[in-house]
């Protein structure tokens, strides 16, 4: 997570925008979760560590997280992004049903997609964000 928190001061840096401790909370926060979190519930965890901070203050650092390509924004909740250096890269994302645990993975198919919407539709396709539901590992062993 260290690593993920530097490159964040450096990229608010490159916008010139503060690094405060309200930010680095924040992205502990995000970096460190598997469950897609709502601002309300960033807030919420960073008042039982004893971190105050209001909710305008969280919505505007996760916009600046989105911004900067650290995390993802799924279904208006957080998640941290694992490949921020793949930033043109389309991020998709696994999410269980259960225990609702989120995972980004990597598709490639786009250019075949894009070639059928292009000559069916005459649609030219610039970006995919798909979100599949469904059981992850563990949880499908326990309805089995």
């Amino acid at each position: 997570m260290k690593e993920k928190l530097t490159l964040a001061e450096e990229k608010f840096a490159q916008r010139a925008w503060r690094f405060t401790s309200g930010a680095r909370n924040v992205g502990r926060i995000i970096f460190s979760t598997k469950v897609p979190l709502s601002a309300t519930e960033i807030t919420e965890i960073l008042a039982k560590k004893g971190l105050k901070s209001d909710l305008t203050t969280v919505y505007r650092l996760i916009d600046r997280y989105v911004a900067l390509d650290l995390a993802h924004l799924l279904n208006g909740q957080v998640m941290p992004c694992n490949h921020p250096e793949n930033k043109d890269e389309e991020h998709h994302f696994l999410v269980c049903e259960s225990c609702g645990e989120a995972e980004e993975i990597t598709l490639n198919y786009k250019e075949s997609i894009s070639r059928q919407l292009n000559a069916e539709k005459k649609f030219k396709l610039r970006k995919v964000d798909l979100v599949f539901y469904g059981l992850c590992g563990t949880c499908k062993k326990k309805f089995n």
